[in-house]
């Protein structure tokens, strides 16, 4: 499906200074011949440079091999309802070789005797992220193997096309001439996550870095970290500190989410909450209640949250972050009435609110996956939000 477009490409002639420089730091894909995709996104630079080396990890640098790569794309962008996406994944994916049946069996879910067992391991990876945002161990053992960044690399894959999906179904980013689009229905998806038990206490699999043993790659990361590199920070953070290339590939995304964000602390941890919550990580949110509590925000408050944007609780402009979250959770598009909403913390306040969804998402997925425990002397989920845990993700629960 197209949507209706509410952002045109820029005309390279009437570029900001700004822009400018964003788009030579984009390279190949900042030129008069790039997508309409990029061209849109050069309406709000700091978004386009923030997913920038992400990207470049993703389609270039990944320990999945290309093919394999492509078919976690290509999944991801059906089962968020991206045509554009999946229209130019789908031509690179003929480049390399993946045919038209191929195409139709990561699509429709029905790979069986299609795609070979690891082929169909990557995708059904997939498809557990977005019903329970856990890899199943056998997933996480097989896909393991391709490389010592592979699983990072599934999960970073996943959010970034969640993260992409997000944007272009919301502007709107028509497709070029010449491009064919689903070229399928989309009423026959299946997914291999439909019926998983998504757990609720995962068990360990990461564990916390030992700062005496860190390789001269993790210490340039440590140090690059700043406070969030110290000893001291969250046990999340010091578990990415196994992955070192994925901490280098993630650093602009972040820190344009987290650190130089336009959105007021209050809307950007609410949007963060009600994320983490339909992702159920409990460690997230944990973290997350401290730092909204110092803000005043109130455990009934994050109640609301945990209950939906129809909840009694949600009270003024919670109520519009907690809405938009979930047409990007379950629909993957801002609707008109919420876009609009943001304009008021600048040009870029939308895509600030899509750069918080993606990193949290993303996140989750690597706090379920790591088995990442509750801090010392943290609080999880109180009592009272057990009412509102039911369907709480895609998949089912135990």
């Amino acid at each position: 499906m197209q949507y209706p477009t509410r952002v045109r490409p820029v005309d390279f002639a009437s570029l900001s200074e700004r822009q400018e420089a964003v788009r030579i730091k984009m390279g190949p894909y900042g030129e008069e011949g790039a997508s309409a995709m990029m061209k849109t996104f050069l309406n709000y630079p700091e978004f386009a440079r923030s997913i920038g080396r992400i990207g470049t990890r993703v389609t270039l640098t990944s320990d999945l091999p290309r093919r394999l790569a492509v078919m976690a794309s290509l999944r991801t962008a059906w089962l968020c309802g991206c045509e554009y996406l999946w229209a130019h994944i789908r031509e690179e994916g003929v480049a390399i070789g993946i045919t038209e049946s191929e195409a139709r069996a990561i699509a429709t879910g029905e790979y069986r005797d299609a795609l070979n067992s690891l082929e169909e391991h990557v995708v059904e990876a997939v498809d557990e992220m977005h019903d329970t945002h856990y890899l199943s161990e056998e997933k996480w053992y097989r896909i393991g193997r391709l490389g010592p960044n592979a699983v990072m690399d599934i999960m970073t894959t996943y959010g970034f096309f969640v993260t992409l999906s997000a944007a272009v179904n919301s502007m709107g980013v028509e497709l070029e001439d010449g491009l064919a689009g689903w070229g399928m229905p989309r009423d026959t998806t299946v997914t291999a996550g439909t019926g998983l038990t998504a757990l609720r206490r995962m068990p360990k699999r990461v564990f916390e870095a030992d700062y005496a043993l860190l390789s001269p790659q993790q210490v340039e990361q440590v140090n690059r970290l700043g406070r969030r590199g110290k000893p001291t920070t969250s046990k999340l953070q010091k578990a990415m500190i196994n992955y070192p290339e994925f901490l280098k590939s993630i650093a602009p995304f972040g820190k344009r989410a987290i650190d130089d964000t336009c959105l007021p602390s209050r809307v950007w941890q609410l949007a963060a909450m009600r994320t983490v919550w339909l992702c159920d990580s409990e460690y997230l949110w944990s973290q997350h209640r401290k730092a909204c509590l110092a803000l005043g925000v109130t455990d009934e408050d994050l109640a609301g949250v945990a209950e939906g944007p129809r909840s009694a609780s949600l009270k003024g402009f919670d109520r519009v972050v907690v809405s938009a979250v979930d047409e990007m959770y379950h629909h993957n598009r801002v609707s008109d009435e919420n876009w609009n909403e943001f304009d008021q913390f600048g040009s870029e306040g939308i895509t600030d609110l899509m750069l918080v969804h993606g990193l949290y998402v993303l996140q989750s997925c690597l706090a379920r996956n790591f088995g990442t425990t509750l801090e010392e002397n943290t609080i999880g989920y109180l009592p009272e939000l057990e009412q509102f845990r039911e369907g709480q993700q895609r998949g089912n629960r135990a």
